[in-house]
């Protein structure tokens, strides 16, 4: 490991593995610990269902199961569309590959042999195909990538899967089939997939490898796809499931490249391999599998080792729920646009599996109508507020159902679907929608395509059905057979509304049909399970309510704890402090110090998330989009997060590099340091520091929650003169009565995108800023030294407006004390005051309720202690340390 990790919490002392000195010794990638892979393959089908589960859907059809029924009838219908498919002559796209799989699903449940026929033809046209194809950079054969060739892989095997054993397919249908066509996508876009171990990329390749190793009976890619394998052309060993499950995963289940977004992701490729090698009898959902304890020969260069024990995908899986805030928002901490906790098909997986409460109740949820469900073929996007969506049955233009959204005044809400179109020619994209009531809202389309968006014309007073459209040009320079992605955004934002949206359509010339995946949101749910293959083969039928509740105390895996409503990952290098975890509307936050994570990371050590009111009054900055030149000047900088930036240049490794995927470089490590973490009754506190983001500067910052306030006091030191920038991005607009002045537009990297600067030197030992979005306020009150300069601006707006605070000092050393609290119409905290000496910083907050008197030791191992005095004088207090988790009696 990087560091030594000290974690004092309460009368808990938890001390997980730490490095000796000197250089880790390096062992040999033959000890690794590895899986049985079995002798002999069951027949086919075998990959992601088994002949006991098409018995099983055989017989519920048989006993009239409305649910078996409903999706048989479903797959049946799209399966007779495809039928007339034309074959294709040029290069397949994803969208064949998809119809390939519903013929074999088609042919599997019904044993019509025109589906079956249909499945092969397509197959042997793909076969042919394939190897006149040149390998992309990116490792994609029919796509652009290994990440697209993904669904295009699990697609082809699962359709050859279900076929295979039919009496129509012969032996040379089915080698050409392995040869030419799946055996190539599993070397050419799985194996030779340039990264090699820890990245969701490489998982994306072991669903590639797996699903065609399986599928074929190839054991080496077998091998590769669970145990990984030493590939000498690169010197590098091929992580398989085993070591991403091992290391790849911290001991505290958060994932290497630090964003919950990627969680999601991830899991999306690992579940294809947890169930084909289940169905083939390797166990890896139940595999006693020990944590790698060190460097071996071709490991992945991050060092989160250890510790000693055994790993499975649990902690994982578990991570997410601990993550939340109260209401079950997330901290969108790096390239993240995951905002809440979210239903993923693996969790119907790992029910099935282990029977843990918390997936019973993440699916059940999912499967009631909550008002955020999406039709089958879409997904919903809440990016700011509580917005409503959910079907519209019988309120329809001219089917059976439309898809309602309803904003309240600063609400986001969008149905999105990615829709794959040939890239050389137009596109076109319709949809009709009617407003029922608008106040201030839009509603419109953004198509999201190669480097550039375009939107549909606006709908903003409400009226009868209207149908709203975009044409989308071919893509300069395009190739015949060379596909893209348009991301449909059905949007109603900008203001109050509700509206109906119903029959999207995107057509491309030369290309047959409609691109859209249930255009008319005719395809729902029966019981809540979705009316597709891999839910009737993998949802339970019936699960229970089950039972979720940050009140429970909790260990995440080997190292990640739960104590007290507040939640350490000391290896990811998160802490969430939260006051009343079951309150929504209750104070907590999500502080970040851990590794630098991969390119998806972001340059924001001890940054951190403040929730309060039942939203994130203070984001970060999230994902902009990889095509958006904002990702890389803004969301990229350190200036966009709520941490400090010295001398207007990113922390490391981001720097002055305007890479989109800036990474630590040769031996650079940029990583925090845990100095404390304490969950109490009163007082619940974390303290990071980190010295690896600038070159020469030490940052020190301790958050201090207590009720529905927090305290921040973070140090930075240095041995020359610096400019330091410490910033607070919150909801809304910020105001203040300081004597601030307008100012010219900054320009550097990140700060150039600051729009109405207003600066200047507030002359008062208190600064007061308040930041205001609709009912929700955040007080921020900070102690100015002589000299210090305040800057507020407003960020720039990504349709949830949010303005930045920036404190700025110069010298070597500096102390900022800063308050921050959420409140509706007034808030509690009146004052604050600071002594600061040699051995510790004494700082006291005057509230509605009487003082609270904090003592911050400077040393980096010491104590915080907190005093609070009532109104009547009568004074409690706690001290972090072992043996204080109660506090001391009344003084």
């Amino acid at each position: 490991m990087k560091h030594r990790i000290l974690i004092i919490l309460g009368s808990l002392m938890i001390l997980p593995m730490v490095a000796l000195p000197g250089s880790p010794a390096i062992s040999s990638h033959r000890d690794l610990h590895r899986l049985p892979i079995p002798e002999k393959l069951l027949p086919h089908p075998r990959l992601f269902c088994t002949p006991i589960d098409l018995e099983r859907i055989h017989r519920d059809a048989a006993a009239g199961d409305p649910y078996t029924r409903a999706t048989i009838q479903r797959i049946t219908s799209e399966a007779e569309a495809a039928l007339a498919r034309p074959l294709p002559e040029g290069k397949p796209s994803p969208a064949d590959f998809r119809a390939a799989a519903i013929l074999g699903q088609g042919y599997a449940l019904t044993a019509n042999e025109a589906f079956g026929r249909k499945c092969r033809e397509m197959l042997l046209a793909f076969a042919a195909i394939c190897p006149t194809l040149k390998t992309t950079r990116a490792a994609g054969r029919f796509t652009e990538s290994t990440l697209l060739e993904g669904p295009v892989a699990v697609n082809a095997a699962m359709a050859y899967d279900l076929v295979a054993g039919a009496p129509f397919m012969s032996a040379p249908d089915r080698k050409r089939i392995e040869e030419d066509l799946l055996r190539i996508l599993a070397w050419e876009c799985g194996h030779r997939c340039h990264h090699r171990n820890s990245s969701n990329w490489r998982t994306w390749a072991l669903a590639i490898i797996a699903s065609c190793g399986f599928a074929i009976g190839d054991r080496e890619l077998i091998e590769e796809a669970v145990n990984g394998i030493w590939d000498p052309e690169r010197n590098a060993y091929l992580y398989g499931a085993v070591q991403t499950l091992t290391h790849s995963i911290f001991s505290d289940g958060i994932h290497w490249e630090r964003s919950i977004g990627y969680t999601y992701y991830t899991a999306s490729a690992l579940m294809y391999v947890m169930v084909a090698a289940k169905n083939s009898g390797i166990g890896l959902w139940h595999a006693k599998l020990p944590g790698i304890l060190g460097p071996f020969e071709g490991s992945a260069p991050h060092e989160e080792y250890g510790p000693p024990g055994n790993r499975s995908i649990r902690a994982f899986l578990d991570a997410p729920f601990f993550y939340a805030f109260p209401n079950g928002r997330l901290a969108c901490v790096g390239d993240s646009g995951t905002r809440e906790l979210a239903y993923h098909p693996i969790y119907e997986l790992a029910y099935r599996e282990y029977r843990d409460p918390r997936y019973a109740w993440l699916i059940h949820r999912h499967r009631k109508d909550d008002g955020r469900a999406a039709p089958p073929g879409w997904s919903v996007w809440t990016p700011s507020g509580h917005p409503k969506a959910a079907l519209a049955k019988g309120e329809d233009r001219l089917g059976r159902n439309a898809f309602r959204l309803k904003c309240a005044a600063g609400d986001r809400a969008a149905l999105v679907q990615d829709v794959r179109v040939p890239a050389d020619s137009p596109a076109r994209v319709t949809a009709w929608v009617r407003a029922l009531t608008m106040d201030g809202g839009s509603a419109h389309i953004r198509c999201n395509f190669d480097e550039s968006f375009l939107f549909t014309e606006r709908v903003t007073q409400s009226g009868e059905w209207r149908q709203v459209t975009v044409q989308i040009p071919a893509r300069p320079a395009a190739k015949p057979g060379d596909q893209r992605s348009i991301r449909l955004h059905l949007f109603l934002e900008e203001g109050a509304g509700e509206v109906l949206w119903d029959d999207v359509t995107v057509t491309a010339d030369g290309a047959p049909g409609n691109r859209v995946i249930n255009p008319g949101f005719e395809e729902t749910t029966v019981d809540g399970r979705g009316l597709d293959f891999w839910s009737l083969v993998h949802s339970p039928k019936e699960v229970p309510e089950g039972r979720y509740s940050l009140d429970e105390e909790a260990a995440i895996g080997l190292s990640g704890r739960h104590i007290n409503g507040c939640t350490l990952f000391p290896i990811g290098g998160f802490a969430i402090l939260r006051d009343q975890p079951t309150t929504p509307e209750s104070t907590a936050v999500n502080f970040t110090f851990g590794p630098y994570g991969s390119g998806h990371d972001h340059p924001d050590r001890l940054h951190f998330d403040l929730y309060g009111l039942g939203e994130v009054l203070m984001p970060d900055a999230g994902s902009w989009g990889y095509d958006n030149p904002m990702h890389v000047t803004w969301a990229n900088q350190s200036i966009a997060h709520n941490t400090l930036t010295v001398d207007e240049v990113a922390q490391e490794p981001q720097g002055t590099s305007l890479s989109v995927f800036a990474a630590e470089r040769g031996d650079q490590r940029v990583f925090g340091v845990l100095r404390l973490f304490h969950a109490g009754n009163l007082l619940r506190a974390v303290r990071a520091t980190c010295d690896t983001a600038y070159p020469g500067v030490s940052m020190d910052r301790t958050l201090c929650l207590v009720g529905r306030y927090v305290l921040d006091v973070f140090r930075a030191r240095s041995d020359a003169d610096h400019t330091y920038d410490l910033a607070f991005h919150g909801r809304g607009d910020v105001g203040t009565k300081a004597p601030l002045k307008p100012a010219e537009a900054l320009t550097a990297h990140g700060y150039a995108h600051l729009t109405r600067v207003r600066r200047g030197m507030p002359g008062e030992p208190l600064f007061r800023a308040d930041f205001r979005a609709g009912e929700r306020s955040l007080l921020l009150m900070q102690a100015q030294p002589a000299g210090g300069e305040v800057i507020l601006a407003k960020d720039p707006d990504r349709g949830t407006p949010t303005s930045c605070c920036i404190a700025r000092r110069r010298g070597k050393d500096t102390l900022y004390v800063t308050v921050l609290e959420p409140y509706t119409s007034a808030p509690t905290v009146r004052g604050i005051s600071v002594e600061s000496g040699d051995a510790a910083v004494t700082v006291s907050v005057e509230h509605a309720s009487g003082k609270d008197v904090f003592t911050l030791a400077n040393a980096v191992d010491g104590r915080i202690t907190l005093r609070r005095i009532d109104a009547a004088g009568q004074a409690r207090s706690e001290q972090t340390g072992p043996g204080s988790r109660t506090g001391s009696p009344p003084m």
